[in-house]
């Protein structure tokens, strides 16, 4: 589920109006982005598992210390690019809080130290383990993300074509909420 990863990133266009929205939309994402190329290299893994459910090798990009470091080359590029310490602060936020929505959501499966060094207990509180109370986190997260949304485009944006960025992203939420339920009908 990454509905709520998305949601920060909308809510957080009234703070970051230089920004664009699918920068914005992205930055939540940068530790995806990180696991990606360690998949393609073997360094970490996803499997699914009965019902759909995913079992994850994710030590090195959502360990803590991954989490950190991502967040500090999101603060680079909010500062390179919209020439702001502002910029950077809410890049490197939105990047990090995806560590903190994980460790909501995932099975005791994210380590602290990158690739689990020292052993330490993994993280994870297991949200995932009850479908309708994290599939309805996140529609109130997109609910209140669309809201905060609308609000900031009727009242920053004086074009009369307002409310065109805020509808395109309550149908990608839309998308999202019918993928995700759709998930429950499979199951």
């Amino acid at each position: 589920m990454m509905i709520g990863h998305f949601a920060l990133g909308v809510a957080t266009k009234k703070f970051a109006p230089m920004i664009p929205i699918w920068i914005l939309l992205l930055a939540p994402q940068f530790m995806d982005v990180v696991f990606v190329p360690f998949v393609l290299i073997g360094m970490e893994s996803f499997e699914f598992g009965p019902y759909g459910h995913l079992s994850l090798n994710i030590q090195y990009s959502h360990s803590l210390v991954g989490a950190l470091a991502i967040a500090a080359v999101a603060y680079w590029i909010g500062n390179r690019f919209w020439k702001s310490s502002h910029g950077g602060i809410v890049l490197a936020s939105l990047s990090f809080s995806h560590w903190m929505l994980d460790v909501l959501m995932h099975r005791p499966d994210m380590a602290v130290l990158p690739g689990n060094l020292g052993n330490l207990p993994l993280l994870g509180f297991g949200l995932w383990d009850f479908e309708f109370q994290a599939l309805a986190t996140e529609v109130a997260m997109a609910l209140i993300a669309v809201i905060l949304y609308f609000h900031w485009a009727w009242k920053e944006q004086k074009d009369a074509r307002w409310f065109v960025g805020p509808a395109v992203i309550t149908l990608f939420f839309a998308v999202l909420i019918a993928s995700e339920i759709g998930n429950f009908s499979a199951v």
